[in-house]
């Protein structure tokens, strides 16, 4: 067994100790063949792309673009690296040099499909502020499909997530290193007991009327009616067995 599989295991059994996730349309995608696919989801907490990794990378080992400071943390940085992450900054308020630096990832993003890999982009280049998905004015899903025109697109859609503490919906601005200690407290209760855990799908689907033509205004609208197609609720899941969940 290779080294990616062993890590892939031991992530997907630490993630089962707290969330049971659904997969949806896997197998159609994976009927079609398992090369030069851009998977797009929505990014609703930021523990979801390891959640959405988990699920894809025996079949399609998708490559990943990724914050490089959401990623430039203790063992997060590390498992980023082993899985091929293409960083870019972060865009909140980009100058001149961190916008050569995603055209630089954007231009390693093309080259890995080019070659027949997989790529795992967000197209709202951020974590989503509320429920729903906002792409705004982003544009790197035109612009892949405009270099790579055969591409395959498969859309991912998640449910689950929003109230989670690592999302906007919490009521606050996520971090991963202020919620860590609660989370490892709970990872280790759960070896032992029990805990309650959340319930996440993913849906994939490959639409045959993708605009992949069009400019990103339509290529955007196409994928927040997508991605908003069925509501987003807050759901709060308690980490311990003695809390009580919310109603």
């Amino acid at each position: 067994m290779g080294s990616q599989a062993v890590l892939r295991g031991v992530v997907r059994f630490l993630l089962g100790l707290r969330y049971r996730v659904e997969v949806r349309g896997l197998e159609a995608v994976r009927a079609r063949g398992a090369h030069k696919i851009l998977f797009l989801p929505n990014h609703p907490a930021l523990i979801d792309p390891l959640i959405v990794l988990a699920a894809l990378h025996k079949d399609f080992r998708p490559r990943p673009l990724a914050n490089a400071a959401r990623t430039d943390l203790p063992v997060i940085g590390w498992m980023a690296r082993r899985v091929g992450t293409v960083l870019i900054p972060d865009l909140t308020a980009p100058g001149r040099a961190d916008m050569r630096a995603v055209a630089a990832g954007l231009d390693v993003v093309r080259a890995t499909l080019e070659s027949g890999d997989n790529v795992l982009l967000y197209p709202g280049g951020r974590l989503s502020r509320g429920p729903e998905e906002r792409l705004r004015g982003n544009g790197a899903v035109e612009r892949l499909l405009r270099a790579v025109p055969d591409a395959r697109v498969v859309l991912v859609r998640q449910r689950g997530l929003w109230g989670s503490c690592f999302s906007w919906g919490a009521g606050r601005e996520p971090g991963i290193l202020r919620n860590l200690p609660r989370c490892l407290a709970a990872l280790a209760l759960g070896g032992v007991f029990a805990v309650p855990r959340r319930d996440v799908t993913l849906e994939l689907v490959e639409p045959s009327d993708f605009p992949r033509g069009a400019g990103k205004a339509e290529m955007n609208a196409y994928l927040e009616a997508f991605y908003n197609a069925t509501p987003n609720p807050v759901v709060r899941t308690p980490y311990f067995v003695w809390q009580r969940r919310p109603a």
